[in-house]
């Protein structure tokens, strides 16, 4: 009865609307009874009004707009196509009867090389996009690669280990810096930038710059402004995989880079707190990044000497440490448990996997290869437990179906 008269009121009360205002009221009109007549609105008091909606519309000084092109424009090789196109129609009669034939032979390495020869701008702007470069580095805008940047490792045996895009290299690997090599020609300058972006200990919006070289002549890296010496790269353990990126930047003239300039040889991780969009705001008018490349890196053991030695600190962990399993107090007469279980969560790991490895060494042979698993290995269960206690039982049972302490790893 009560949701009928409720009912009743609600349509007393759109009547009443509907002969004093007229039925256009309603999509402007909320009623107290909290239905909703406007299609997109809130309750009173929840819907935000449109100067709200905009503010949240408007770009921020930290954001630039997304799909903003702040490099070279995307050029097609148009030489490449016209040649292609020329070579097909030519010979398309007579790839069409080969093609029929069955007897085409296509070499799949030579159509990769050609294919990433000529989109190859697209396809490490798609990459660089994937990994999320853009939007840490440039707040969303993008641009293309048109310089091949270069970038190798020297490691022993007078090996160069280069950097692609998003392959991985150990941080023991980058000790030294890089062999940085682009095509340029002599009276240009050029910008080269090395940040990590994921590396930073308190800020995750902010980057450790660790190296930067300005006013470089050419592709004469020795000859540039150093701005930032080089650091090796240290992702913290427990922290998983780290992006290194490598930035070519094209400059249209030669900067004053006094203002970004870094003390020689510091280890400061404040003073290398580093921002590149911050740093491509301020001399926007001046540089366009032209050439890209990063690797991903994870920790280990040469981590611990750059924070030890080259850092002055301690080496952060954020690994997780689980506590240890709670026991209660270990009864005399454990009331329906089974007997060797029950004595297993109270005696020490290194005892458990020293009995379960000397059972395994009992079938391993030193000069034989391992015998491999019966098919049937139940087939003798019975006279190997008869008469035994129910406990050996079970633990013969978790042996030969490899369960708990038995488990293959």
């Amino acid at each position: 009865m009560a949701a009928s008269m409720a009912n009743g009121m609600k349509n007393s009360f759109i009547k009443s609307l509907l002969n004093s205002e007229g039925s256009h009221r309603l999509t402007n009109v909320r009623y107290a009874t909290g239905l909703r007549l406007r299609r997109s609105g809130k309750l009173p008091g929840v819907a935000r009004t449109f100067e709200q909606r905009l503010e949240d519309m408007k770009l921020t000084k930290q954001a630039k707009p997304p799909n903003v092109n702040i490099g070279f424009p995307l050029t097609k090789n148009s030489l490449i196509e016209e040649q292609t196109k020329a070579v097909i129609k030519k010979k398309r009669r007579q790839l069409l009867a080969i093609v029929q034939d069955g007897k085409l032979k296509i070499d799949l390495d030579k159509v990769d090389e050609e294919s990433w020869n000529t989109n190859k701008q697209e396809q490490l702007h798609r990459l660089t996009e994937h990994y999320g470069i853009f939007r840490d580095l440039f707040g969303g805008a993008y641009f293309y690669p048109h310089v091949n940047l270069d970038v190798s490792y020297d490691i022993p045996d007078d090996y160069e280990l280069p950097v692609y895009h998003g392959n991985r290299i150990e941080p023991s690997q980058t000790g030294r810096p890089p062999n940085v090599y682009y095509e340029a020609e002599p009276d240009t300058l050029w910008t080269l930038l090395m940040t990590a972006p994921d590396s930073h200990l308190q800020d995750n919006n902010t980057e450790y710059l660790h190296w930067l070289v300005g006013n470089i002549p050419g592709n004469e890296i020795s000859k540039g402004e150093v701005l930032c010496d080089y650091l090796q790269v240290f992702p913290v353990k427990g922290t998983g995989f780290h992006r290194c990126v490598f930035v070519l930047f094209k400059q249209e003239q030669k900067i004053d880079y006094s203002s970004d300039r870094l003390n020689p040889n510091t280890c400061s991780l404040r003073e290398r707190s580093f921002k590149t969009f911050d740093f491509y705001e301020k001399h926007q008018d001046h540089i366009t990044p032209a050439g890209i490349s990063f690797f991903q890196c994870q920790h280990d053991e040469s981590v611990r000497d750059v924070f030890w030695n080259k850092l002055g600190m301690k080496e952060p962990c954020f690994e997780f440490v689980f506590p240890a399993s709670y026991h209660p107090k270990q009864k005399k007469f454990p009331h329906k448990q089974p007997f060797d279980l029950y004595l297993d969560r109270y005696r020490d790991i290194k005892d458990i996997d020293e009995e379960v490895l000397r059972e395994k060494l009992k079938s391993v042979h030193p000069f034989k290869p391992p015998t491999p698993p019966p098919k049937y290995p139940f087939l003798h269960y019975n006279d190997e437990v008869r008469g035994k206690p129910s406990w050996i039982k079970m633990k013969r049972k978790h042996m030969l179906l490899k369960n708990m302490q038995w488990r293959e790893s």
